[in-house]
């Protein structure tokens, strides 16, 4: 009987990982150093997605950029309270890169956090101010779709910035 249920188990097992779409994209735009001034970099931009949900996002001067998740808060002392606990911890789906062209930029990101799908998440927009920018359109290479978002992100100092170091962008 042990067996069997051993059997059953495996056979799951495996139908379950082949049915799963397995994902590994790499990044389309390419990450080059960002020298200009229209967006401040000693800090970060978040974006609150509702009353209570907030999203950080840190860009450097090498073009990569790095969320640190959502903070279940639209208290920003609070988030960076948390912020600085994520430090170090980050995965794939968490880095990206930016571009910016005059006052339009791409933010381009892996997303899914199943261990090995990596599908990529492409985000367009207008540099409103140097610390104001407005997300228009959303692509996901996981749904082969775009479509119209309004997303504004906002940028505050914060001088415990993490260090931009990974494994995934070079």
């Amino acid at each position: 009987m042990k067996m069997r249920g051993l059997f059953v188990f495996l056979i799951s097992s495996i139908m379950f990982f082949f049915s799963c779409k397995v994902l590994d994209e790499k990044l389309t735009l390419q990450r080059r150093d960002y020298t200009g001034n229209e967006l401040k970099t000693n800090g970060y931009y978040y974006v609150f997605r509702n009353e209570n949900l907030t999203s950080v996002y840190f860009f450097y001067r090498n073009g990569i950029a790095l969320y640190l998740g959502g903070y279940s808060s639209n208290n920003l002392d609070y988030v960076e309270s948390n912020l600085i606990k994520e430090f170090g911890k980050t995965t794939k789906d968490q880095w990206g890169v930016f571009i910016v062209n005059g006052n339009s930029i791409q933010y381009e990101s892996w997303t899914g956090s199943s261990g090995f799908s990596a599908a990529l998440d492409k985000r367009s927009g207008n540099i409103k101010n140097d610390t104001t920018i407005h997300f228009t359109e959303r692509y996901s290479s996981e749904y082969k779709t775009t479509r119209t978002i309004d997303e504004v992100w906002h940028f505050k100092q914060f001088n415990s910035k993490p260090d931009s170091t990974n494994n995934f962008i070079k």
